[in-house]
């Protein structure tokens, strides 16, 4: 096994083991953002980019794979913050932080940091419905900010096309096919029942 895909395997045990949480069979379902839904199952990826050795390995990776490196990492807030600083750990760069939403109070900031005027590649732990990056996106826009031809997510968790978000190329380590997401799937790959998913 090369180096590269040692790192690779034990990012992808660590998210298998400790980043997602699944509703033991007949429990109760996570709460959805669509009124009266659930998941049986979620990603919760903090758990594992609050682990320096986990954020840099993944760094690494993604910046090894990336065409462009005289970029400067912009990281939405919040959980892609832990892995675009890593990432700008490896590239050697200041980072900065797009904000969900304006602050109410003091400069009403949309970002935190300094910009360097380099293109900049936009990092989010997850690639879903995306609509945090096309939001990013169109802070940078709107204060006139060159914007990089690759984002980045950890894991593409719907498998998106590779170029729905505006033309930009998504770099990814994982997709969601890579885990055990159920309970009965990591019960059936492991012979054993989750220790994250007993208890909030």
């Amino acid at each position: 096994m090369t180096p590269a895909l040692e790192k690779w395997e034990y990012l992808r045990a660590e998210i298998d083991h400790n980043g997602i949480y699944r509703v033991r069979p007949n429990g109760r379902l996570i709460p959805a953002k669509a009124p009266n839904q659930g998941y049986a199952w979620q990603f919760y990826l903090r758990r594992c980019l609050f682990d320096p050795m986990f954020s840099l390995t993944a760094a690494e990776l993604l910046v090894a794979e990336l065409s462009d490196k005289d970029v400067q990492v912009a990281a939405c807030e919040d959980a892609g913050v832990p892995l675009g600083f890593a990432m700008s750990v490896v590239l050697g760069s200041p980072m900065l932080s797009i904000k969900k939403e304006r602050k109410s109070y003091g400069l009403l900031n949309f970002t935190e940091g300094k910009v360097t005027g380099k293109p900049l590649l936009l990092v989010d732990d997850l690639a879903g419905s995306q609509r945090t990056l096309v939001t990013a996106m169109g802070v940078l826009r709107a204060f006139k900010l060159p914007i990089a031809n690759e984002y980045v997510a950890l894991v593409n968790k719907t498998e998106h096309p590779i170029n729905l978000v505006e033309g930009k190329q998504l770099m990814c380590l994982f997709t969601s096919n890579e885990f055990a997401l159920t309970w009965q799937e990591y019960v059936e790959k492991y012979n054993q029942e989750p220790n994250f998913g007993q208890a909030y």
